[in-house]
């Protein structure tokens, strides 16, 4: 009988370690569906944002056909050339603030842009503002390119009155109406143009050139250093520490922003902030 109950105790042991594996092989096999469901969504956005944006790029025209710059549409790999931008500290602090005049209606219309576009959507209201501010207008007459099929460039457009054609050897891919963003990949990298893009009628466009643009977000990075910097020497527990110490707590600091009413739980820790005011309550 000792006998028979030892192989029945090593039959559950064993029955239960199945049952072990198998919830283990569920959970793996769980994990690996939505790794998959993650990737199909990802590549879906991929080929979304291939076929409809458009890639850098300007050169000089004619008067008549002031740019010609890059569209987007991949159907072969080009070679993307990432382009280090070496700034001094005087360019830094002089920003090239060539504000260019603009309707609040326009104003709005460029931000739109900018919040609509995944690309730039995550920049910081004063680089928003600064973008916004320093980009100027041109005007692109009816069957004129904007961006050549195979040209480079370093621009990036918003179109505000008109309409434009996307176009891959003469084949139209889309059509970009009044309020869309096209062409910021050139605000990052030199970028071979795989499409055409031309207006169908007088079209009215804001352009942002590469270096202002990389000189704005430089410019917000380093301020945005400093405000940390300045605000962890402020903390007595971290004043022992070195400078080179702070400077990497700086890099690793995420910003995260609190609209006006909204609650953050908090108890018990000491709060401090950038920009703005908080009230700290205590529930009793």
């Amino acid at each position: 009988m000792g006998t028979l109950r030892d192989l029945q105790f090593a039959l559950q042991l064993k029955i239960e370690e199945l049952r072990q594996r198998d919830t283990l092989i569920d959970e793996l096999e769980l994990e690996l569906d939505t790794k998959d469901e993650l990737i199909r969504r990802l590549q879906e956005e991929l080929d979304r944002y291939r076929a409809t944006v458009s890639l850098p790029g300007p050169s000089t025209g004619s008067a008549a056909c002031p740019f010609q710059t890059g569209g987007s549409h991949r159907s072969s790999r080009k070679t993307i050339i990432c382009e280090p931008i070496i700034l001094d500290p005087e360019t830094l602090s002089a920003l090239p603030h060539r504000s260019c005049e603009k309707s609040p209606e326009t104003q709005r219309l460029i931000q739109t842009a900018l919040l609509n576009n995944d690309l730039l959507k995550n920049l910081d209201e004063e680089a928003m503002d600064a973008i916004t501010a320093i980009m100027h207008h041109t005007t692109v007459k009816e069957g004129c390119c904007v961006i050549q099929e195979g040209s480079s460039g370093a621009q990036a457009y918003i179109l505000e009155e008109g309409r434009l054609e996307m176009t891959k050897d003469g084949v139209k891919l889309l059509t970009i109406e009044a309020g869309e963003l096209f062409g910021e990949i050139a605000l990052l990298y030199n970028y071979t143009h795989t499409c055409s893009i031309s207006a169908q009628m007088d079209s009215k466009l804001w352009v942002m050139d590469r270096k202002s643009y990389k000189t704005i977000v430089i410019h917000g990075g380093v301020q945005r250093l400093a405000q940390s910097a300045e605000l962890l020497s402020r903390l007595p527990f971290l004043q022992s520490l070195s400078e080179k110490v702070i400077e990497k707590m700086c890099e690793l600091m995420e910003e995260v922003q609190y609209w006006d009413g909204m609650r953050r739980s908090a108890n018990r820790r000491q709060s401090d902030c950038l920009q703005g005011h908080i009230s700290v309550i205590r529930d009793v």
